[in-house]
């Protein structure tokens, strides 16, 4: 079970495009664990609130601590919820390159 904010569900989706899948932790900064090409289905264990990406924070569990983010994935239907105080606020930083 991780210690991130989660809802557990048992579904299977498919990937979009090819995505790594994350060791860890639901973050674009965690290791990477494994590289999945467009087309994979993959049993979801939860569906979790993680690092947001291109504005969307959920992030589903495959694994005991192995995770892909939700928007390389077909949807979960019927889509769970979670309860709006687990909504993440986040706001956009751009650095210029020099």
């Amino acid at each position: 079970m991780s210690p991130f904010i989660e809802l557990p569900v048992s579904a299977s989706v498919k990937t979009l495009m090819g995505v790594y899948t994350r060791k860890q932790n639901p973050s674009v900064f965690a290791p990477v664990a494994d590289e999945l090409p467009a087309g994979s289905r993959i049993s979801v264990q939860a569906t979790v609130v993680g690092d947001a990406v291109q504005g969307n924070p959920h992030w589903y569990r495959i694994d005991e601590d192995t995770f892909v983010w939700s928007g390389a994935c077909t949807r979960i239907e019927p889509c769970p919820t979670f309860p709006p105080y687990t909504k993440v606020k986040w706001t956009a930083v751009v650095f210029e390159v020099r």
